[in-house]
């Protein structure tokens, strides 16, 4: 399956760029708030950032990759894992998780394996490449 990780891959081409995440590990991308709306740039970071899944750190870049072996199912345990630990951030019901998973696998399919992403609201944009091998977990 085609997904998100946190890269450390064009970290620097950008004013706002940030790593705290760890290299490798399943990312997605939280609902920007309102003050990230009104203003991307500002002090609000949640639009500009991909949320790592395990680390629950930010990464301002994401790397398409091949993971075999990951399921869908796979994917909502470390989503319905991150809401848990994070319910200070929002409340999730079922069909936000079930919405919230089909988009970023719909999304992810999108780009070849090995695009570096970055991202402003919910666009993505695209960075580079960086060698299949590499991107392939």
């Amino acid at each position: 399956m085609q997904v998100f990780v946190a890269t450390e891959a064009t970290q620097g081409a950008h004013a706002h760029d940030r790593m705290n995440g760890i290299g490798g590990e399943l990312v997605w991308l939280l609902e920007p708030c309102r003050a990230c709306w009104c203003y991307p740039d500002g002090r609000c970071t949640c639009g500009r950032m991909f949320s790592g899944l395990s680390s629950f750190r930010e990464t301002s870049t994401a790397v398409v990759s091949e993971v075999p072996g990951l399921t869908r199912e796979d994917l909502e345990r470390a989503m319905r894992g991150f809401v848990r630990a994070r319910r200070d951030l929002f409340c999730c019901d079922e069909h936000s998780y079930t919405t919230a998973i089909d988009n970023l696998i719909g999304q992810a399919a999108l780009w070849p394996v090995g695009t570096v992403l970055g991202r402003r609201g919910h666009v993505l944009l695209p960075r580079g490449i960086v060698p299949a091998d590499s991107a392939r977990l």
